[in-house]
């Protein structure tokens, strides 16, 4: 992802909110939980794992303007374990 001091334009982009990404570790679901529920699964580490911590905007915006291959590689980061 871009930043600014990149030589181009900053972006007028919220910081914010957080999005937290967690992975099953038995069966592979992908869940994306806000700031208000990301404790509930972060204290089940038996069975969750805690793959990401993104800004959702700028994660969205991301994705709807990179190419699929890029997308589909910024997809795999975010859900494979740290």
């Amino acid at each position: 992802m871009r930043t600014s001091g990149e030589g181009e334009e900053a972006m007028n982009v919220p910081i914010g909110p957080a999005a937290f990404v967690f992975k099953h570790k038995r069966t592979g679901q992908i869940v994306v939980v806000s700031n208000e529920r990301w404790h509930e699964l972060y204290d089940k580490k038996e069975d969750w794992e805690h793959t990401a911590t993104v800004n959702a905007c700028l994660a969205i915006q991301y994705l709807i303007n990179v190419k699929p291959r890029e997308r589909n590689r910024y997809i795999r980061t975010l859900t494979e374990y740290p």
